[in-house]
């Protein structure tokens, strides 16, 4: 095998479903696979560790040395081709060790599944959709985890130990039509700023999960089956407004707002912050105008920002040996 090329999906996490663990449970979780942005990868047996990449070298270098831990290997020579942008609300950390740990498991036929390369690169402690939609793509929802015997706290994944992934619960393909994310320049919002945010503001009180639960239940999932994309977009549209949602964009400040705003106004079916933001994922019937109007619109903001046209991924990432 001379070499192999990964082609990862993004996700975009619409909402985690239970910070309070009334009923034994916390995180759970829902969101979808995209086409782009993504990782392209191209992965070639050598000696020794060699990437190229302008972003992820140490975060790529990290995840190997995991990999080597549990399942040594000779080395590996990495290109990245394509990349996805850090800290905006695509599941980068995920599919970054999903696709390198991908590479060396089929260049060197170690025979693992996904979740068990989740595993040894400690990746799912919050939310198992990253790994589904590397997996399979769609729309996906996840059980998360049980509280306090498998996770004791609140906080995120990078703040923690090893926590296995959650079940996936439902995975259905989502609709191909045209999807607009929009990008306000705006804060990132990780490490110790993220931490801080769960210690202080969880749990959350319980008829946020009572609330959140219903809407995933009785309209999100029906409108998705029925292909029903105006009552799926009212349904994104009100988890804006409370709990963790609003938690998140209030961290972000007035811009991601303030494009929510503008977007609930200009036609759009529905607007749904991806977890922290700044990435907005839109739904609407005329996307190519929407697009055209959110670029006038962003060029208002005080820093601007950027939106492209992607599409649901429903078959997760790609692998072609060469």
């Amino acid at each position: 095998m001379h070499q192999v090329r990964i082609t990862t999906p993004s996700r975009l996490h619409f909402s985690l479903l239970d910070l309070n663990g009334a009923l034994g449970r916390i995180d759970g979780g829902f969101g979808l696979a995209i086409t782009d942005p993504n990782f392209q990868i191209v992965a070639e047996q050598a000696t020794g560790i060699h990437v190229a990449s302008s972003v992820y070298r140490e975060r790529a270098y990290r995840v190997l040395e995991r990999l080597q831990e549990n399942h040594p290997f000779s080395g590996i020579k990495l290109t990245f081709e394509s990349e996805i942008p850090m800290h905006c609300g695509f599941g980068s950390g995920t599919q970054l060790a999903l696709g390198v740990a991908q590479a060396v498991n089929v260049l060197y036929e170690l025979g693992l599944d996904v979740q068990q390369l989740a595993k040894i690169v400690g990746r799912g402690g919050t939310s198992g959709i990253g790994i589904a939609a590397f997996d399979t793509g769609g729309f996906i929802v996840d059980g998360g985890h049980r509280f306090p015997d498998q996770k004791a706290s609140f906080l995120p994944s990078s703040a923690l130990g090893d926590i296995p992934p959650p079940p996936i619960l439902f995975r259905y393909p989502f609709p191909e039509s045209p999807i607009l994310i929009v990008m306000p320049n705006c804060s990132r919002i990780y490490g110790d700023v993220e931490i801080k945010l769960f210690q202080t503001l969880c749990p959350q009180p319980e008829w946020v999960a009572q609330k959140l639960s219903h809407t995933l239940l009785l309209q999100i999932l029906p409108a998705l089956i029925e292909g029903d994309m105006g009552n799926f977009g009212n349904a994104l549209n009100s988890i804006q407004t409370f709990g963790w949602k609003k938690v998140e964009i209030d961290a972000q400040g007035d811009e991601l707002q303030l494009t929510l705003d503008f977007l609930k106004t200009s036609g759009a079916f529905g607007a749904g912050v991806s977890s922290w933001g700044p990435a907005i994922c839109v739904l609407g019937e005329e996307i190519g105008e929407l697009k055209r109007e959110t670029e006038a619109f962003l060029k208002t903001l005080p820093n601007g920002g950027s939106c492209f046209i992607t599409r649901a991924n429903n078959s997760g990432a790609h692998v072609v040996l060469d």
